[in-house]
């Protein structure tokens, strides 16, 4: 008979909880993938959220390697290390909002800076100088993406299965504070 997995519980949970909030109407599922990497010998899983009115993105990913399937099925652990799944979390945004970066910034430590490490990236598309003078070196803001990224710096395993809730209210929350800062930037732009 098939034990599920450390990684295969916490799955199940992560997934019917998001799928709670989409019947509740608080969010939007937009995207869900399950990898199994054979390269690399690790699963992935992930989930893409949105709000309905909203101009972001949010992605959770969770992520186990050989070492955690052969340290749970074998009992075959590092020293300080212990079986499970690293989470990780990405809010996507259009680069326009980068100019926000700070305010983002603050609103993400006050609720993950504890339990994860946050890092900013930005994107844009740009077209070389082809060398006459004519073209190149500019971006547009349309065409680029700004986002944050929130890794979390500890395994979870089992033992964090009542936390599951609380994190996707936090999610839900970072998603929130990123439309907001979206909203605030469309209306300044648009001048109400």
């Amino acid at each position: 008979m098939f034990d599920p997995t450390i990684f295969d519980n916490l799955k199940v949970v992560l997934e019917g909880h998001l799928y709670d909030l989409d019947a509740a109407q608080t969010i939007r599922v937009i995207g869900r993938e399950d990898f199994i990497d054979l390269a690399s010998m690790k699963r992935i899983f992930s989930m893409r959220i949105r709000r309905e009115e909203g101009c972001c993105q949010a992605e959770i990913s969770m992520t186990s390697v050989l070492s955690d399937f052969a340290g749970e099925r074998f009992r075959l652990v590092e020293p300080g290390e212990r079986p499970g799944a690293k989470l990780a979390l990405r809010l996507d945004m259009p680069l326009r909002l980068c100019e926000h970066a700070a305010a983002l910034h603050r609103a993400m430590e006050d609720r993950w800076a504890e339990e994860a490490r946050i890092r900013h990236e930005r994107s844009a598309e740009f077209v070389p100088d082809d060398g006459s003078g004519r073209s190149g070196g500019g971006h547009t803001d349309e065409n680029g993406a700004y986002r944050i990224h929130i890794e979390f710096v500890r395994k979870i395993d089992e033992s964090h299965i009542g936390d599951m809730e609380s994190l996707l209210t936090h999610l839900v929350d970072s998603l929130i504070d990123a439309d907001e800062v979206g909203e605030r930037k469309r209306r300044t732009r648009d001048g109400e």
